[in-house]
């Protein structure tokens, strides 16, 4: 789902795994290595219906990193998309541990769906993400995620499994780009 590579380390990579979305599977989470990809730890896990669909660090604090979980399983008939293995995580070591972020933070209550998250380069405090739940919303942190608002649930795109990505801009803060079948 995602790769990020350490800004000054490139032998440190963290990768956000799905999973087979068509059974349980224990391969889902976050694994990082630190000898160029020669091995692998598997640094979260949530549960084997439950994977990680996007991650971004903190450039400025590359032990900063987030996670968007997303509990997800497919069926011939059908799938689930969401459910309460769904949310966000942030580490503040490298992944040794991780807090998840909850309606007590701001972020929306009941279950949660996909979800796309992002950090602005130029002040790395600044978080936005595009939240699956009762009501899809754009949610902003100005204080490295510890605290979310809902900044808007208006022309953030449909089906969110498909399209959950959000970028900021390099330069303007509040210039953020939202991919979905429009821009």
């Amino acid at each position: 789902a995602r790769v990020i590579i350490h800004p000054k380390n490139p032998n440190i990579v963290f990768v956000a795994a799905l999973g087979n979305l068509w059974k349980s599977s224990e391969q889902r989470g976050v694994y990082k290595t630190t000898n160029g990809g020669q091995s692998w730890k598997k640094i979260l896990y949530i549960d084997d219906e439950t994977g990680v669909v996007d991650l971004t660090m903190d450039k400025n604090d590359p032990n900063t990193v987030y996670a968007a979980t997303y509990q997800r399983m497919r069926k011939a008939w059908g799938f689930n998309g969401g459910g309460s293995g769904s949310g966000i995580y942030k580490t503040t070591d490298g992944g040794k541990t991780w807090k998840k972020r909850t309606d007590k933070d701001g972020l929306p209550k009941g279950d949660l769906g996909r979800m796309g998250i992002a950090i602005a380069p130029s002040n790395p405090k600044l978080i936005y993400a595009l939240i699956e739940s009762k009501k899809n919303a754009l949610y902003k942190s100005e204080d490295g995620g510890f605290k979310w608002e809902k900044v808007s649930d208006k022309n953030i795109g449909g089906r969110p499994f498909y399209y959950a990505e959000i970028y900021v801009d390099p330069v303007n803060e509040n210039r953020i780009y939202n991919l979905h079948t429009y821009v």
